[in-house]
């Protein structure tokens, strides 16, 4: 025979799975597909021709288990290639191979014709699956039990005697159970049958006596599957009759049957006694199933024990954990205990038979998804259908062949799994869509049916069945004025179009309605199904809209922000230039903004911002666009100026409203402001230009007096550049040590004598010589110098004390101005605690002066003060009655020494008032226990009315100005109350 014809019309599909190999012989690809779906999922190895030809070329080169053969095909048929197949058989010498008939036809001409071509069995089109599992079962059992190997033989040979009473075939079976497994499975089945079948046929003669059908069945089963798995097929045969004849109560029939059972009931258990002296015993070599144990539990489900130790054994080899059950109720409460992988499950047993348990069993929903394989001796097909509709994933036939069970246990924990992992990845895909807000609809245009997803249906708060729809159904959760929109996508999509992805409104009851952003397309290969993909972006609009809201909008005042602006800034430049128009461009900067930050709290500043902003969008025009830029600074753009009054005006109102008083948590305060004025396209025709020109004008009003408007002038620019210089000059100062410190006496006015002096920082410039604070103090705060500066001006004045001190001076106080921001800065108290054991400084002789703004935010700051009381350091309140405090706000402070300013000294004289007002401040100070220090004295006249006023210390250029450290020891002698006619009191400078 020529093993290598040609391969026409071959198409081989190789499947991973079963061990079993079976050839397809059909022409129609939709009953190809069906079949290869179907035998895909039972793991079988599947090859597929398309003509009888096909076949007899594919048998001439493959080994076959059973081959699937179409009753008519074109070129040679299904008949003819059946018999050519026999013909190849017959002249080879081997066995015949299964070959089941695929036919639609089912009278009694087709299944003679395919019987007499030498066709097994048939097989009606479209395949079922059950039909198709249980003609596979069968016949691959026969196939399996006709290769017989040359044991086998032997064991045919040896049962020759008893060739009509015992199917050796059976009992070699068994002895390879006994190596495979290692156990005595052929004597334990052998001695049980003695034993049990004799009870069995007693049980059922009384069961005939008292006419229990039930207990007849279930008697005659048992007894059909031990006489069947030990080869006793003329007892087995008789056991199938009896047990259906029970069904039908026939009464007479059921007693001559049970003698003709009895009388073959001998000759059967004397051959197997036979048999049982002869079995040589075990061979020591097993050969498991499984060369890598799996530990997939099983639960075994039967009333036979000498089944259940069998398979167990079986099992157990092949690497399965095994539990056991003898009837229903157990196995139920096994299997909710210990949650198996697989049951194999008996179909008939006493109380509760094998189908009920398997419906009761996979209602629990942590076992829905075990598979069940039922194991049964019931071969109609009733039994089948009851099997698979109570649930079952499969079935096996007893006896059982062990090879196959295998085999079919492997798929079905692989399916398990593999159904698992899909159910998993489904949910994991739910969760994802669910998340994301995805759902999705299907439309066939033919029969308008249009499906909608689990997740889509939620969406519009509907039940989970309500998903089948028309489309018009589905447009009426459209919003109206989206509806069209959506209905003419939809149709211009199916035919043909391309369609941008695109958003619509979906009216949701019982909810707020929703955004969805859809995108169309047609199904894969057709022009009829149209698919959509619809994903909730309702909360990512939200979330846009914020983020817009946020980059352009600022969110304390509600004005436009920095980007938002420079964007305006940039089209407003672009138009102008377009069509030579003019606009002028205002930087408004609040004064002092930064000292009632930090004396008051930022929370006191934000209110004030807020204020301030509601009172610009006040006065500027429809037309004008105004924004917060940053801290304190706000831009408002004067669009359409035709003259230069134009953007005074808007300056004039900004500095008016501004001004009025503002009620905050702190008290009442009056902002100030200092305005810059920029013009396009004179001062600048980009947006870097006019912000640096308004910003440089800005600066100019501040150094003017402040609250204030000044237009931009090109002597700003050389300003600010002045400025940048200075920040980069001190930068390089203080890392260079060319800040120096000065001395200023403070006089006790009872004995003309020094009784301290105040440190005053200067800087040694090497152009400019000595720079006084005022000149670049308020630079430091700006660039985050004042901290280290601070820490300096400490240590050097208390260092200075402690050398004059050596020197052999009276230990002097010394008075220290703190910056606010150093002093709420958490580091200044252990600074202090630190230069006072460095310096071995009386804390007493230190003495800080704080501004009066920081003491208004007493809950802030009351803590710090306290502390450094505790410690033994002075405060001081520095140039008292120049900011928003009161001797009433002071009173429960923890201070020790007022500084009037010298405003209130130099107007004394002038002004009625301010003498009644230094008096008043004098006196009260003392009743609070306060010291009073006057700043600013330079005459005589003052001099004499401080005394009168009782004021306890003065300072100022009548009596020194400030001096380096080597000047402060002669002072120290000096008595500063001698007078001079017309002279200053005393001659230093």
């Amino acid at each position: 025979m020529d093993k290598n014809p040609p391969q026409t019309g071959l198409e081989k599909q190789h499947m991973s799975g079963g061990t079993a190999k079976i050839l397809l012989a059909e022409d129609n690809k939709v009953s190809q597909q069906i079949a290869t779906v179907m035998l895909n999922s039972l793991g079988y190895d599947l090859d597929i021709v398309c003509n009888g030809e096909g076949a007899v070329q594919a048998f001439s080169r493959e080994d076959y288990s059973l081959i699937l053969m179409d009753y008519r095909m074109p070129g040679i048929n299904g008949l003819e290639a059946t018999t050519r197949i026999r013909e190849m058989e017959e002249a080879a010498g081997i066995s015949p191979t299964p070959i089941l008939a695929l036919t639609a036809s089912d009278d009694e001409k087709t299944r003679n014709a395919c019987l007499t071509a030498g066709m097994d069995d048939f097989l009606h089109k479209p395949l079922k699956k059950p039909d198709l599992i249980r003609k596979l079962t069968h016949w691959l059992q026969i196939k399996e039990c006709d290769l017989r190997s040359s044991r086998e033989q032997l064991a045919i040979t040896e049962a020759s005697n008893n060739r009509e009473i015992l199917d050796g075939r059976a009992i070699e079976r068994l002895r390879e159970l006994d190596q495979d497994t290692g156990n005595a499975i052929l004597d334990r089945t052998i001695t049980h049958f003695l034993q049990q079948a004799p009870k069995d046929m007693s049980a059922i003669r009384e069961a005939l006596r008292r006419r229990d059908r039930k207990k007849l069945g279930f008697l005659a089963h048992n007894l059909k599957y031990y006489s069947a798995t030990l080869g006793a097929n003329e007892l087995a045969h008789d056991c199938r009759t009896l047990e259906k004849l029970s069904q039908a109560g026939k009464w007479e029939e059921l007693v001559e049957l049970a003698r003709k059972m009895d009388s073959s009931l001998k000759p059967a258990a004397d051959a197997l006694r036979r048999i049982l002296q002869k079995h040589p015993g075990l061979n020591q070599e097993t050969r498991p199933y499984s060369s890598q144990p799996s530990r997939e539990k099983l639960l075994l489900v039967d009333d036979d024990p000498v089944f259940r130790q069998t398979t167990s054994d079986v099992l157990s080899v092949a690497g399965y954990k095994v539990l056991e059950a003898s009837h229903g109720t157990e196995a139920l409460s096994m299997a909710l205990r210990h949650q198996p992988d697989l049951l194999l499950l008996d179909a008939v047993m006493e109380n509760m038979d094998g189908f009920e348990v398997c419906t009761r069993l996979l209602k629990f929903p942590s076992l829905s998804d075990t598979p069940v394989i039922m194991v049964t001796g019931l071969d109609n097909n009733e039994s089948v259908e009851k099997a698979y509709a109570a649930g079952a994933s499969g079935f096996v036939i007893k006896p059982v062949n062990y090879p196959l069970l295998m085999q079919h246990i492997r798929f079905q924990l692989r399916a398990s799994q593999n159904a698992k992992k899909l159910k998993e990845n489904q949910e994991k895909l739910l969760s994802a869509q669910r998340m994301a807000g995805l759902g999705y609809w299907r439309w066939d245009s033919r029969s308008d049916s249009l499906e909608i997803s689990e997740n889509l249906s939620a969406m519009l708060n509907l039940p989970a069945e309500e998903q089948q729809y028309s489309l018009d159904r589905y447009l009426a959760h459209v919003h109206s004025k989206d509806r069209n929109y959506l209905r003419s996508a939809i149709i211009a999509t199916t035919a043909g179009d391309t369609m941008e992805p695109f958003n619509y409104r979906l009216v949701v009851k019982g909810r707020s309605n929703i955004t969805v952003h859809q995108e169309l397309g047609m199904a894969p290969n057709s022009t009829q199904v149209l698919l959509g993909t619809v994903q909730d972006i309702t909360q990512k609009q939200a979330t846009e809209r914020r983020m817009h809201q946020l980059a352009y909008s600022d969110e304390l005042t509600g004005l436009a922000s920095r980007t938002c602006f420079y964007e305006y800034m940039n089209d407003t430049i672009h138009s102008a230039r377009k069509h030579h128009q003019k606009f002028a461009l205002l930087c408004l900067d609040l004064d002092g903004f930064k000292d009632i930050n930090d004396s008051l709290g930022h929370d006191v500043g934000d209110q004030l911002l807020k204020a301030v902003a509601q009172r610009l969008q006040s006065v500027v025009r429809e037309t004008d666009f105004i924004a917060r830029i940053s801290g304190d600074e706000f831009f408002i753009l004067v669009n359409q100026v035709h003259q230069q009054r134009d953007a005074e005006e808007v300056a004039s109102r900004s500095l008016s409203v501004i001004n009025r008083p503002v009620n905050l948590a702190s008290g009442e305060l009056r902002p100030r402001c200092s305005i810059g004025i920029a013009r396009y396209p004179e001062d600048g025709q980009d947006l870097n230009s006019l912000l640096k020109a308004a910003d440089s004008a800005m600066y100019a009003a501040k150094k003017q007096g402040r609250h204030r408007y000044v237009f931009y002038e090109k002597t700003h620019t050389r300003e600010a550049e002045e400025r940048l210089r200075v920040e980069q000059e001190l930068r390089r100062a203080i890392e260079l040590d060319q800040l120096t410190l000065h001395y200023q006496p403070q006089i006790d006015l009872k004995n003309g004598k020094m009784l301290g002096v105040e440190a005053l920082i200067r800087w040694q410039h090497p152009e400019r010589g000595l720079v006084p604070p005022g000149q670049f103090i308020d630079m430091a705060e700006q660039i985050g110098m004042i901290r280290s500066i601070g820490d300096w001006v400490l240590r050097t004045a208390c260092h200075q004390v402690a050398s004059w001190k050596e020197s052999g001076m009276q230990e002097l106080r010394m008075a220290v101005n703190i910056s606010p921001l150093h002093f709420n800065d958490p580091s200044l108290l252990p600074t202090v605690e630190a230069i006072l054991a460095d310096t071995g400084l009386s804390p007493s002789s230190l003495e800080l002066e704080i501004t009066e703004n920081v003491v208004q935010t007493t809950e802030n700051n009351a803590g710090i003060f306290q502390k450094l009381r505790d410690l033994g350091v002075r405060i001081s309140i520095d140039d008292f009655g120049t900011g928003y405090s009161s001797l009433s706000s002071l009173k429960s402070l923890p201070i020790d020494c007022l500084k009037i300013d010298r405003v209130f000294i130099s107007n004394m004289f002038a002004d009625a008032n301010s003498a009644i007002l230094l008096r008043s401040i004098v006196d009260l100070a003392h009743a609070l226990g306060y010291v009073v220090v006057a700043e600013g004295v330079e005459h005589h006249q003052e001099v004499e009315v401080l005394q009168e006023t009782e004021c306890d210390l003065v300072q100022g250029y009548l009596f020194s100005r400030p001096v380096t450290p080597d000047q402060i020891p002669p002072l120290a002698q000096h008595h500063f109350l001698a007078v001079r006619e017309n002279k200053r009191m005393v001659a230093c400078s």
